[in-house]
């Protein structure tokens, strides 16, 4: 089994690849020069964006369980964690807070000079003020105006909807337009301006504009912080916007963590009224019944009765508190506003009164965003009298229960009082009187406290965020004139490389000598042909072109080669042939003849006898091979010619078109007649047909001593490289040498210095 000769894998010429792009610099360095200009016009046009920011910093809450006021869960300040800060970061920017920073900067009415390609928000530099008083159009978004001089205190509204044809008004005056109505004035001190350009906007269209442009980021790893950024193109404004939003969110936090303790406050300072009262006419009682009944020490006077009574009496003054607490709670509970809890009750009453004030609140929170015909209301309602109603229940019954308790325990007490005889009927009275005082007193004393605990949370007015670095400017953002430079130097360098790259990807012909070894491993080129000089691609007389050269450098390898065969002789038969038709065949034959003749005695032989084309180089005879062969002449010699080209050169033409030339080609006569020839001639050159037509061809390889395989550039496809090479081995032809035809200077294997040593002028050397 015959072992596959090696293939020698070809190393990357970088140096070549490289050379195939800098071909086209030029063209690489216009575009790169149209880019560069476009990136210089589009920055000198384009409004620059400016980052502003703003920074927040939240007070954690310092509320904790040791603290004297117990009774608090906060003292209004700060946040419990990350959790309530992402709510803060939502509420920072809603719609109510944005409308009052659109309405206090006056965002509805913006000025722009006006320019021929870009225009310039004047946002403090401009002549004029202006303000929306009302909008009368539901649907309207915005709308803009031309604003130029006419007058003496007049100005002329253009490039604008008008009513009623009417665009010339006085400053100051209340100009009616179909969006509503709308007021524009010179600031103070100017006289004359510029025409310039308004813009009104509503303020829903410009709320939701700043919603998607105020980006709101929470830092991580540095604690309850919040960061405002806006990106415009006015840094003015920009700061402007940030600082009102922060200020408008401190003052919204302020009156809503206000509102719940200021309830709080108004109920207690009601309680506090009617208790002072009640206790004021119980010292004024007590006073009377000591001067009354002259008592200076009752402690003293009733020791032993007291002693005795002492437990009892303790026990009903507990249950008279809580009787006269159930008794406040019921008189509150008479109409619908929120009960103290947390007053020492029963869990069950606690748990009432605090699921009672829950549900007042939420629907107080609920009024805010709906009306009271709204079914959340109407269920609130309902719940909350139900709640209401079990609660004066469940008062009531508490209340009977301690009645019938203190009735037990005063029962008592009359029992123990009759067994002690001297006791005066005024300890009696004056214990009454006493325990009512003591009741009134706790339950004032308790009060007060709540009030002042609540007072503390009212009088806190700190915001409930700090501003910690006022908005300030970072610089520009937008465009990024470095990158967009740079974007468009490599946009113009890539895209002509690109341009490039694909025009030779789509490539599909052959150009170069490597193409021919990569795809035929074990191909031997031994000629490129550079493109012809003339129109024939003739040889001349003393031609040192490097097309002439070529040739030259064609028949010394075809000599060498020869030369090299088993028998030593010098010249041989070569055979041209190539894939398809207009590869050169007929073009490569007659110059090779021709340099060949310059020093030996040759033939050439038009071996394509379907389609001939030595007629288009050499005077046509009309007789040929297919006449010898089928004529009774034993030699050719009368149907050999000379080529008129040079003295050394004789041609024997393809003759009359035969219908069947491998036949012709196939007869013992025509190889009697190259055996012949070959003692006439040291060089023999046929001109065949090509092998991927037709199979004329195939008689004559046997007769050859080498075969030309003409390969054209920029005409053959790759592919036919795979049939030149599969032909190649499917035929076993050891004697193929390849010529590359109409090869580019850049195309070849010297590159650009291609035909060193010549001038491409004929008869320069």
């Amino acid at each position: 089994m015959d072992s596959q000769p090696a293939v020698k894998k070809k190393k990357l010429n970088i140096k070549k690849e490289i050379f195939k792009y800098l071909r086209y610099w030029y063209w690489i360095l216009l575009s790169m020069l149209l880019f560069y200009l476009g990136a210089k016009i589009y920055l000198r046009y384009t409004t620059p964006q400016y980052l502003s920011r703003t920074t927040l910093q939240f007070p954690h809450s310092k509320t904790k369980g040791g603290v004297a006021l117990t009774d608090l869960t906060t003292l209004g300040n700060g946040l419990g964690g990350d959790s309530e800060l992402q709510g803060e970061a939502t509420a920072i920017l809603s719609k109510p807070t944005l409308a009052k920073v659109v309405g206090q900067l006056n965002l509805n009415v913006s000025f722009f000079g006006v320019g021929a390609i870009k225009e310039n928000e004047l946002y403090t530099s401009s002549p004029l003020l202006g303000n929306i008083i009302n909008i009368s159009d539901p649907n309207f978004s915005s709308a803009s105006y031309v604003v130029a001089p006419s007058g003496k205190n007049t100005y002329k509204l253009s490039e604008g909807p008008l009513i009623k044809g009417k665009n010339t008004f006085n400053f100051g005056e209340i100009v009616k337009l179909p969006l509503g109505t709308v007021v524009l004035s010179l600031k103070p001190g100017k006289k004359s301006f510029e025409p310039v350009k308004v813009i009104f906007r509503s303020t829903p269209s410009i709320v939701s504009s700043l919603e998607k442009s105020v980006t709101v980021t929470l830092p991580p790893n540095k604690g309850l912080m919040m960061e405002l950024s806006l990106i415009g193109p006015v840094p003015g404004k920009s700061e402007s916007i940030l600082n009102s939003i922060t200020e408008q969110y401190k003052e919204d936090g302020v009156k809503d963590r206000n509102a719940e303790a200021q309830n709080t406050q108004d109920f207690i300072n009601g309680r506090l009224e009617i208790i002072s009262e009640d206790l004021s006419g119980i010292e004024g009682e007590k006073e009377s019944f000591k001067r009354k009944n002259e008592i200076t020490d009752l402690d003293t006077q009733a020791n032993i009765a007291v002693n005795n009574t002492n437990s009892g009496t303790k026990q009903i003054v507990a249950y008279s508190t809580q009787l006269e607490l159930i008794k406040s709670i019921y008189d509150a509970s008479s109409v619908e506003r929120l009960l103290p809890s947390n007053m020492g009750l029963s869990g069950v009453t606690e748990g009432y009164l605090a699921k009672y004030n829950d549900m007042l609140l939420t629907k107080s929170k609920t009024l805010k965003q709906a009306t009271s015909q709204n079914p959340s209301i109407i269920i609130l309602n309902r719940d909350i009298n139900e709640m209401r109603n079990l609660i004066r229940q469940n008062l009531m019954e508490s209340k009977a229960t301690l009645q019938l308790q203190i009735a037990q325990l005063q029962a008592q007490l009359n029992s123990d009082r009759t067994k002690i005889y001297n006791y005066p009927t005024q300890e009696k009275i004056f214990r009454g009187i006493e325990r009512q005082q003591n009741l009134k007193e706790q339950l004032y004393l308790y009060l007060l406290q709540k009030r002042e605990e609540n007072a503390i949370t009212l009088a806190v007015t700190a915001p409930i965020a700090k501003v910690l670095n006022p908005a300030y400017t970072i610089g520009v953002v937008k465009p990024e004139r470095e990158q967009i430079v740079l974007g468009a130097l490599l946009a113009g360098l890539l895209l002509p490389i690109v341009v490039i790259f694909a025009k030779n990807a789509a490539d599909n012909k052959v150009h170069t000598k490597d193409q021919v070894i990569s795809h035929i491993p074990n191909a031997s080129v031994i000629a490129e042909i550079p493109i012809k000089d003339n129109d024939l691609g003739l040889l001349q007389n003393n031609d040192f072109t490097v097309f002439a050269e070529s040739f030259r450098i064609l028949s010394s390898n075809l000599k060498f080669i020869l030369r090299t065969k088993e028998n030593g002789s010098k010249g041989g038969v070569i055979l041209v042939t190539s894939s398809i038709k207009g590869e050169g065949k007929s073009t490569i034959s007659v110059n090779t003849a021709l340099t060949l003749a310059g020093s030996s005695k040759v033939l050439l032989i038009g071996a394509d006898i379907r389609n001939p084309q030595l007629h288009r180089f050499i005077k046509d005879s009309k007789k040929g091979l297919t006449d010898y062969l089928i004529s009774e002449d034993e030699y050719p010699d009368q149907y050999i010619v000379p080529s008129g080209l040079h003295q050394n050169l004789d041609v024997l033409f393809s003759g009359a078109i035969a219908p069947n030339p491998n036949d012709l080609l196939d007869m013992k006569k025509f190889g009697w007649m190259m055996e012949t020839l070959r003692n006439e001639y040291q060089y023999i050159i046929l001109d065949s047909a090509p092998v991927m037509l037709v199979s004329d061809t195939l008689h004559l390889m046997e007769k050859s001593d080498i075969v030309l395989y003409i390969i054209k550039s920029n005409y053959t496809d790759i592919p036919m490289l795979d049939f030149a090479d599969e032909f190649q081995q499917s035929h076993s032809v050891n004697n193929i040498s390849f010529v590359l035809n109409n090869v580019k200077p850049e195309d070849s294997r010297y590159g650009s210095k291609y035909g060193y040593g010549y001038y491409t002028h004929k008869g320069k050397k």
